[in-house]
């Protein structure tokens, strides 16, 4: 199944409902995180949290359109070993909205999240992002002030040839539901894709959703984060990169193509492991989760 075939609304036949998860999500996700908001230039920066303080520092950053708790499943693997985060970039989940957006700031917030999140307590921290959210972590790999213990870039081509923005010359107007169960059923993935698990889908869709008084429901996301973030060259910030990279893509994301592959081997040192996760599209932590956590578990066990 290709992106142009792949079913929109996977949540609409279960009408509000909450389909059925495995015990290991449902453990996994009551292990509850601690929620924080912290100041970054001029916008507040919303970071949930797990694992005690004073543990080598994890943080997670999703993608483009998306909300610090698609990580809500994954980062409790790691709250034994580590301090974890993950964060909403600006314009996206609980984070205030800007007028312009900025790869490079979205990478110092990072770094405001991570000192917020005590992630940087005991040494250097090690950085994982997803999609778009590999852009700022390849960026924050490369800060010359060399915070980043490592960085895993999952399911990132770098270059944004598949950002929605591509497509979008003029600003949207932001959308409202009637009732939450309505924008439920309207949660898609981008770029779209069949999915097996529709327990993590409805877990993702739920906290995409806000109430706003008189107006009904809405995403949390600006419509217009895309169309206003001002880009850089992220390959190349992640050619300077000043830590150990890994790439993580599953084994059929439209994203990862041979011409996205190739250019990421071509940039970056030949010790950079390349790590395909089997039966896999675009959203590998939908997908595959387990074979993420193994991944990643392995590589920082390296």
């Amino acid at each position: 199944m290709t992106a142009e075939t792949a079913p929109l609304h996977i949540l609409a036949r279960y009408a509000g409902r909450k389909p059925a998860a495995p015990k290991w999500f449902e453990e996994a996700l009551a292990l509850m995180p601690d929620r924080h908001r912290v100041a970054s230039e001029g916008a507040e920066i919303e970071y949930f949290t797990w694992g005690e303080a004073g543990q080598p520092g994890l943080l997670f950053l999703h993608g483009g359109g998306a909300h610090a708790l698609w990580w809500a499943h994954i980062a409790p693997f790691f709250a034994k070993g580590y301090r974890v985060a993950a964060m909403s970039m600006s314009g996206m989940g609980g984070s205030d909205w800007r007028d312009r957006y900025s790869i490079a700031q979205h990478a110092r917030d990072m770094r405001a999240v991570a000192k917020a999140a005590g992630l940087l307590d005991a040494g250097k921290a090690v950085i994982v992002g997803h999609s778009f959210g590999g852009a700022p972590t390849a960026t924050a790999a490369a800060d010359p002030d060399q915070w980043v213990e490592r960085a895993f870039i999952i399911d990132s081509s770098l270059d944004m040839r598949h950002s929605p923005a591509n497509g979008q010359p003029e600003p949207r107007a932001r959308r409202h539901f009637e009732s939450f169960e309505q924008g439920l059923a309207r949660f898609r993935f981008l770029p779209p894709q069949e999915c097996e698990n529709d327990y993590i889908a409805d877990m993702i869709a739920r906290d995409s959703l806000v109430e706003i008084e008189g107006k009904g429901w809405s995403w949390k996301a600006d419509p217009n984060s895309f169309l206003n973030t001002d880009r850089l060259d992220s390959r190349k910030q992640a050619k300077n990169a000043r830590c150990p990279l890994a790439i993580i893509y599953g084994d059929r994301s439209w994203i990862m193509d041979e011409e996205a592959l190739a250019k990421l081997r071509r940039d970056l040192p030949d010790t950079t492991p390349f790590i395909a996760i089997p039966d896999c599209a675009h959203h590998v932590m939908v997908d595959q989760p387990l074979a993420l956590v193994a991944t990643m578990r392995t590589l920082l066990e390296s």
